[in-house]
Formats: C-alpha cells, structure tokens, sequence
C-alpha cells in the first residue's frame, strides 16, 4: 500500500517513552528483637503490627510516580513503632505535595510528625522517636530527604550513590575529618542521632538533608533500608545482590534481608527495592 506524502505529513504519530517505577518491601523482625519498631511507605501502603504478626511486605505494582519512605523507630516495646507507624501514616497526608519535590511541603510533614510524637511522649512520658528517609519520584526525577540514620540508595549501571546523610555523632566527625570510612563503621557513635522525629519541639526547627533533581533511567534501581540493613552490607554487597536479583524487586528485597541476617545483623530489618522501567506508548492520530 502507498501513500500520498502530502496525506502523511499530516498524520501525526507520537511515540512517548515512559518511566514507571515498581517495587516491593519487606520488613522481618530480626533474630534478636521481641518487636519491630520499623516501618515502610509504599506509595500509600504501610505495615500494622500486632502481637502474632511482626513481619510484612508490599508489592508496588507499575507507576508513573510516587512517594516511598523508611522509618525506624526508637523507644522499646510498644513505644518505638508508635513513632515510626505515624510517620508512614502521615507521610499519606503530604504525599501529593512532596511529589512536587516541594521543600515546603517536607518541612509541613516532619513539623506535623514530629508535635504528634513529642504529644505521645508527654503522655506516656517516655523518650521515643523514628528516623525517616523518604523518596519522590516524578517525571522522570527523583527527590529524596531524610532525618537520622535510614538509608537511601541510587543504583545506576555499575554505579551506586548514597542519596541520604547520616545525622550521628559519627557521621559529623567524619566530615570534620576525625574519623576515617572504615573508622565511621565501626565507631560506637555511628549510632547517636542528631536529627530525628521526636526532638523536643523547643529545641528548634528539624532540617533534612535533601538531595533534589535526580535524573532516572531506564533501569535504574533504588534501595531504601533501615541500620538493620546497612549496618551489615557495604554498597558493594548491595550492587551483588540486585545483580543476582536480576533486578527483580521481590527477590532482591528477600535477598537483602536474608543477606543482612546472615552476616548477624542483630536489628529489625526493613527494605524497599525499586526500579524504574520504560513503556513505549504508541499513539497514531490519522487526519481525515
């Protein structure tokens, strides 16, 4: 069949490559605690433990955006996951700024989060908190932001970029140069936070380290963990392990956890594995 070039130039046809991320998380108790005080946000969903059921996880199906995060709570038994449980639930309130990449719109969500845990506190009359670690992805952008020691991980080809910054005594001291990197993975202060949710509302406004206008490709991979994670693996054992996963999220979300158990991670356990893939969208519009 032929056509007329006149009659063609003016069909149009509009071939648009998407990105769309999936995923999956998984949270485990670990082999030393009696509760887990961790928490995820998997672009709306989140974990509710009870006494029988201490281990979770989601699957994220194909999306053109989204909002993750991590939380590890702080407090002891029935008080740590009070933190980080409504940090996951309110991050749903502010989702749909935050994927704007609103700063704005971050600061909202951790002043919101941080009065309800310190009303907790006041109550119970106990110290408690969680860390947070979130991510926006849009338009084939990421944004990432987060306060204590939960991780954010940017894995691209062969390349692996730590998104988030440690708030710990630790982390400070290396910047001042006092502590080496293989030092600062061991020094007892890596655990001391200096930024978390549940900081006394009169010491002043939280600041998060953000790190905004992450480009995505096709392929990319990220990895969202609580210290039970990265306190056991390296960035290289995380790159092995997606290898080996094939980048396959449920299984590298398994794998990481069992990985981080088996070099004696002590901690709850809590990951979130993304990848961001391509569609093609083929449109054709024929001009009559």
């Amino acid at each position: 069949m032929c056509y007329d070039s006149s009659i063609w130039n003016e069909r149009q046809v509009n071939l648009v490559t998407k990105l769309f991320i999936k995923g999956s998380a998984k949270s485990y108790i670990g082999v030393m605690r009696k509760n887990n005080e961790d928490n995820y946000f998997l672009n709306g969903k989140y974990a509710e433990f009870d006494d029988t059921i201490q281990n979770a996880c989601d699957f994220q199906p194909f999306v053109s955006d989204g909002v993750f995060g991590i939380f590890d709570g702080m407090g002891g038994q029935s008080k740590g996951e009070f933190a980080s449980l409504c940090a996951a639930k309110t991050l749903k309130k502010y989702s749909q700024a935050i994927l704007n990449h609103s700063h704005n719109a971050v600061n909202d969500y951790i002043a919101d989060v941080n009065q309800q845990i310190c009303q907790e506190m006041r109550r119970i009359r106990k110290q408690i908190g969680s860390t947070m670690a979130v991510l926006s992805v849009s338009n084939g952008t990421a944004f990432a932001c987060n306060l204590g020691d939960s991780c954010i991980y940017h894995i691209s080809g062969r390349y692996i970029t730590k998104l988030s910054r440690d708030h710990t005594v630790a982390e400070q001291l290396y910047r001042r140069n006092l502590l080496s990197e293989e030092e600062i993975r061991t020094d007892i202060r890596r655990h001391r936070l200096t930024h978390y949710l549940g900081v006394p509302e009169n010491n002043g406004q939280l600041f998060p380290h953000i790190c905004s206008n992450i480009r995505i490709h096709h392929g990319d991979m990220f990895l969202l963990c609580t210290d039970g994670v990265s306190d056991t693996l390296d960035e290289a054992d995380i790159i092995e392990i997606l290898k080996t996963a094939q980048g396959k999220c449920h299984k590298a979300a398994e794998m990481i956890v069992s990985q981080a158990v088996k070099m004696g991670s002590t901690d709850n356990i809590t990951a979130i594995v993304l990848k961001a893939v391509r569609k093609w969208d083929k449109n054709f519009i024929f001009s009559k």
